[in-house]
Order: C-alpha cells, then structure tokens, then sequence
C-alpha cells in the first residue's frame, strides 16, 4: 500500500497545531481598549486615529502618519497625495489586489500595467522604463504577499525620470529590505490595517510620508477637521471646512483604539513572525519543485508573515508532478497547500478593458488617456503564468519547530512519492 495518505497511508502531520494559525492575537488589552472607548462615547473623533497614524509613522521610520477608514483609503490618499490627476499615467503591477490599483479611476488617471518578476512576484524593475512616457507621474509598488519589491532600482528609475513612487505595506508591515523598512523607502505609502493583516484593528488604514506637502494634501482630500490644525501651509489651510475630494476618510476610534494596542504589541510579535516564516522556507527550499518566496537580498525579510504563498517549478518536480495533483497530496497530509493565487489578472478586467464607470463614451481606463493603455494576456507573461505556479502556504502565528517541521515533511513525503499521487486529466489543464 502507497505511504502517501491520499492513497490511505498514515498523515505526515500528527500534531496538533493549538493556536499555531489563530489571528489576531487578542487579549484583555484589546477588550480594555475597545471598552474604553465605547464609555468614552468620543467614537467619531479623531484624536485616537491621529495618535495611532503618529505612532505607526514613529514606529516605520517616516515623519508624518496619516490613519484612515481603510487601507483602500490610504492608497486613495497616497495617489492624491502626490498630485495624480486626470489623464496622468501611473505604472501599475497587474498581480495584486484591486485596492491597489482601481482608486487610479476615481482620479481619472490611467493605470499602466507592468509584468512582475517571477521570484518575488511584485513588480518588475525591468519591465518600468520602457513603459514611461511624458505623462508618467508615479510609480505604484505592491510589496505582496509580505514579499519586498527590489526597491533600490525603482528608486533610481524613478529618481531619473523624476517620479513619485508609492509603497502598498498592506501585506507586508515590518518587513525588512536591505535593513530598511518597507513603507519608510518610496515617497509615500499606503497599507491597511484589517482583520487579516499583520497588523490588525478590525477596519483601517494608514498613510505615511516624510513629505509635508504630501501629508496635507491627503488631509484636505478626506479629513476636513484636521485642516485647521494640521495644515501648515496656506494653499491648504485655507480649504477648511469641508472635504476636498468630498469623502469621510478618518479612522473610526473602535478600530484606532484597537490599532494602538495591536501596534504596541506588534514589535514584540514581529521576530516570532519572521522566525517561523524562515524556518518553514529552510525546511522546505531543497524539495525538487519548491521555490522558496523569500528575500534574497541580505538584511531583508516578510515582517508579519501576511498571506505566505510558494512557487512550484513544475519542471523541477519529480515526473513533472502537475500542481493541482501535488497541492491535493500535501493537503491530504494534514497541511494547507492551497491554490488560490487570491487575485484577477488585473490588466484583463473587465475594469481595465471596456467597461464605462462613469458614463464616459468610452472606457474609463481609457477615457482621460493620450493612448490606448489596454493590454492583451501574453504582454505580461509572469502576471498571467503566476496563477499556474503559485500557491498558499500555512501561516504560522508561532515558531512551533515540530508543528512546522511535521508540515514541512508533508511536503517532502508527497514530492519524495511523486509517482504514488493519483493524477487526474484536468490536472495538466491547469499547469
């Protein structure tokens, strides 16, 4: 009878995980917090989202800190921010979440889609240059799936060309790029702070920047009662009393109270975060068809561990093992092997090819444009062929070395017993 447990053979993983995969981690702290805050009856104000942005501005390393409703919000603020307007060009990441790319259309800019590099899976350095024309005003980098994008040469495209660039922390808080802390090393980033990520308050988001001018433009975008007292400059102080891009961003003070304590503890978590993510990618980064999606640069690291997918070479795995069939296998071992890449291929949306938002007579993504942007399937090559190669990891909450050795033997069981794993038609269809 075949080892392999798809096949009626004993689980690699016999442990039980306990609250190895339980988040947010919430205590009384967070209770004491969100209770405080209801007897306050202060929910609507301000003040504990302008302390949690300071905080989360001081802790990043940038001067100013900007908290808002979402983190779709923040990116919103972020292209406002550094003056994206009608018809001007932004290149984009067509890999990511939508929030990253779709506020582009409320500003009636246009969203210019690069490939991504295959290893990282952010945005590809090399494929931004050529994609710059005199409309180009910034440069959108999605740090995904708490992966740093190689920032050193998007700096100095963007310096050369005179650019903005934009950082999306959604997914990746604390991460670590050659020493330097995502968020902390464009012009401007963005990230939310839901539920699910790293840093968690329930709803939310926060913008961060070292510049001024950027800072108070997001203020008089949506946060219409700080202009009087954090505007500084008289272009904009003078704009009080209502906001300019008639929204209602600020955070609300269940989710800024709730923010400040998970911010408080986040530190203290973070090292355990990035503990388990490298143990799991050193156990696993010799399997025949497992590629490792973890920083190759010194000094760097995923932070908070948001999101953790793999890489599968479909070439590498022993009989050219298909992923479907493979993913199926692990996860009859006892341990996630999902494939749920979790994002459209942007570039080809509906959104970004015909449809009309607005009521223009043509599509939106085009509407405001000197060209035609849109793009076909094989233009990105990496984007569209990332939904065949990647998969979801687990996502350890804690450094359990046994828990996550079992789950990492799981992996290396299926790929040392590729020839036992029942492999159906449609799992060629997929790769």
């Amino acid at each position: 009878m075949s080892s392999l447990a798809i096949n009626g053979g004993p689980k690699a993983v016999t442990k039980d995980p306990g609250d190895i995969f339980v988040f947010p981690r919430i205590d009384e702290r967070d209770e004491k917090a969100l209770l405080d805050m209801l007897h306050s009856r202060q929910m609507s104000s301000a003040e504990a989202g302008r302390e949690f942005g300071d905080k989360y501005a001081q802790w990043q390393g940038t001067k100013y800190g900007l908290a808002t409703n979402t983190g779709t919000a923040a990116i919103t603020s972020c292209f406002y921010g550094v003056g994206i307007g009608c018809g001007d060009e932004v290149i984009v990441p067509s890999f990511t979440y939508w929030a990253s790319v779709v506020p582009l259309l409320i500003l009636r800019a246009v969203p210019v889609f690069a490939d991504i590099d295959p290893m990282t899976l952010t945005i590809d350095p090399n494929d931004i240059e050529h994609r710059i024309t005199p409309r180009t005003k910034a440069i959108m980098v999605v740090h995904l799936y708490s992966h740093p994008a190689d920032m050193d040469p998007i700096m100095e495209i963007a310096e050369r060309h005179g650019l903005y660039v934009i950082e999306d922390v959604s997914q990746a808080h604390g991460a670590l790029y050659k020493g330097r802390m995502v968020g902390s090393i464009g012009h401007v980033s963005g990230a939310s702070v839901m539920t699910g990520k790293a840093l968690p308050a329930g709803e939310g988001g926060v913008l961060c920047t070292n510049d001024q001018e950027i800072f108070e433009r997001a203020i008089v975008f949506g946060h219409y009662v700080r202009i009087p007292t954090d505007c500084k400059m008289e272009k904009y102080k003078r704009l009080a009393g209502l906001s300019l891009g008639g929204v209602k961003y600020r955070m609300n003070g269940f989710s800024a109270a709730m923010a400040l304590v998970q911010l408080e503890k986040f530190p203290k978590l973070l090292p355990e975060y990035v503990a388990a993510s490298k143990l799991w990618w050193d156990l696993v980064k010799d399997i025949p068809g497992i590629i490792p999606h973890y920083p190759r640069w010194e000094n760097s690291d995923r932070g908070g561990g948001y999101a953790p997918h793999g890489i599968y070479d479909v070439q590498a795995a022993p009989n050219n093992l298909p992923l479907k069939a493979f993913a199926r296998a692990v996860e009859a071992e006892g341990v996630q092997c999902a494939l749920n890449a979790y994002y459209p291929t942007l570039h080809m949306h509906p959104a970004f090819q015909d449809v009309s938002i607005y009521g223009e007579d043509k599509p939106t993504c085009i509407a405001y444009a000197e060209r035609d942007v849109r793009l076909k399937p094989e233009d990105l090559p990496h984007t569209v062929a990332a939904h065949t190669r990647v998969y979801s990891v687990p996502r350890f909450c804690y450094c359990d070395e046994e828990y996550i050795t079992q789950c990492a033997n799981a992996y290396r069981k299926v790929m040392e017993h590729a020839d036992e794993v029942p492999v159906l038609p449609e799992d060629y269809e997929f790769d």
